[in-house]
Parts: structure tokens; C-alpha cells; sequence
């Protein structure tokens, strides 16, 4: 039997690929993903402090405070995506629960072009705090930590049902 014989160039070319496959298969776990919120419980809504929503429904995303080997923070969600971009419905009442294993505190801030628009409670080492988002929203507004804001923050977009 003969042996197979590939040119340089295909030899290459073979590996620049395997090598840009193993860099997005590697990566994708930290570039901007989307996520979509889940119903609620019967019981979390009736706990509910949200107001302003006429069908009565609450949604609940959690996003985790998360600790990088580099000491730099980044927000989770419960797909492991990194700071990712939440598409949400208008007038929906959402709670984003924040939970913070890491040894320092944390605090998201809703905001739109400089403006504030909701803040959670500081929420410290080991604890888990709550957000509630305004149903009566639309658009585009950006989400961060208080004492993260180049690190932690993400992007909430609003659309009608």
C-alpha cells in the first residue's frame, strides 16, 4: 500500500482551520450569548413586589455574580453565558434574582443613556438579592454592577409581545 502525500499548502490550510475551530469551540463559552426568561411559580408570583403588569404574570431570570482566575467579575446566567444579552417581553413583569458566591459585593444597576432606571440592594459575599424590572419598558437599556461597570454589565432588549 502506498502512503498518502498532501502538499504543504493543504497541510497548512488543515491546520489553520482545526486551529480557528478549537478557538470558537473554546471561546464561544465567553462571547455575548442570549437567554430567555422562564415563567415563575404560582408562589413566586403571589411574593411578588413588581407592579404594573395586567396579565398578572411574573417572569424570574437569575444572573449569578461570577469570579474570573484574573480577579475581574462578570455576570451569568443559569446557562453559563458570560454578561449576555437578555431579550425580554414589554409590559411583563421580570425579578432578576442576583445571587453573589464571590467574596466581595455587588449591586445591578438598569440604566438607559446615563440614566438610572432600576437598582437592586447592595448584595454582599455569599447573599442573593432581587431586582424588580419596570413592565412598562421598550427598547434597548443596558444592565451593570455598581462596583464592576467595565466588567459586569450587559445589554436588555425590550420588545412588544
Amino acid at each position: 500500500m502506498g502512503y498518502l502525500h498532501y502538499s504543504n499548502k493543504t497541510l497548512t490550510l488543515c491546520m489553520i482551520i482545526s486551529i480557528l475551530l478549537i478557538g470558537m469551540s473554546y471561546s464561544s463559552h465567553y462571547l455575548v450569548q442570549t437567554i430567555s426568561a422562564k415563567k415563575s411559580s404560582s408562589s413566586e408570583k403571589s411574593s411578588s413586589t413588581s407592579t404594573g403588569s395586567s396579565s398578572g404574570n411574573t417572569t424570574s431570570i437569575t444572573l449569578n455574580a461570577l469570579e474570573l482566575k484574573n480577579s475581574t467579575y462578570r455576570w451569568q446566567n443559569t446557562s453559563k453565558a458570560i454578561n449576555p444579552t437578555m431579550h425580554l417581553n414589554a409590559n411583563t413583569d421580570y425579578i432578576i434574582k442576583i445571587k453573589n458566591p464571590t467574596d466581595t459585593k455587588h449591586q445591578l444597576i438598569i440604566g438607559s443613556n446615563g440614566t438610572e432606571i432600576a437598582k437592586g440592594n447592595e448584595v454582599a459575599p455569599g447573599k442573593t438579592g432581587k431586582l424588580t424590572l419596570p413592565a412598562n419598558l421598550t427598547g434597548t437599556v443596558e444592565y451593570h454592577c455598581e462596583y464592576h461597570p467595565d466588567t459586569m454589565k450587559g445589554i436588555i432588549e425590550i420588545s412588544g409581545q
